[in-house]
């Protein structure tokens, strides 16, 4: 688990070597082999946890401005969601600021890069999964989640394909 994560977090495979992370991510995007593999494996851990599968009513995705670039956070959230039978909810958080490239940035800019970037549509009292493809510092995942809390969800927790444990 990412050092710096603030809410219960499941991921179908850590790494502690920057360059093995960053090989997995350039064989999950471009290899359906391989995005399937580790998606299959995110659907495993998160239902072998029971507490962490009925923690949630729904699945979000980590949304992103580029329009033109594939989002691979929205692609995960649709096989996960398929493959378990438990709803995607489409817009629910939308990525309203752009940012630099998080994974970039030294650790220690990061939150301050990503704060209030997002915004949140919901109804109050939600329970919620954020699906994203990659976590390392936790500072997307961490702002994302306050921003669903401070729109009204309940509670939120995540499920990643891959965390890269940085220090």
């Amino acid at each position: 688990m990412a050092r710096n994560i603030s809410i219960p977090l499941i991921c179908a495979v850590s790494y502690e070597d920057g360059e093995r992370f960053h090989s997995f991510i350039k064989d999950f995007k471009t290899r359906i082999d391989v995005f399937e593999r580790y998606a299959d494996l995110l659907c495993e851990k998160t239902v072998s946890d029971k507490g962490f599968f009925e923690s949630f009513d729904f699945f979000v995705y980590m949304p992103s401005l580029s329009p033109d670039r594939i989002n691979y956070s929205l692609k995960l959230a649709e096989y996960v969601s398929e493959k378990l039978n438990k709803p995607l909810r489409c817009g629910v958080l939308e990525k309203i600021k752009p940012t630099k490239e998080i994974k970039m940035l030294p650790k220690e800019e990061r939150a301050e890069e990503i704060a209030n970037s997002f915004r949140a549509k919901l109804s109050g009292n939600e329970k919620i999964c954020i699906i994203d493809d990659v976590c390392a510092s936790g500072a997307t995942l961490n702002e994302a989640s306050r921003t669903l809390k401070s729109a009204g969800a309940s509670f939120v927790c995540s499920a990643v394909a891959a965390v890269y444990l940085i220090a």
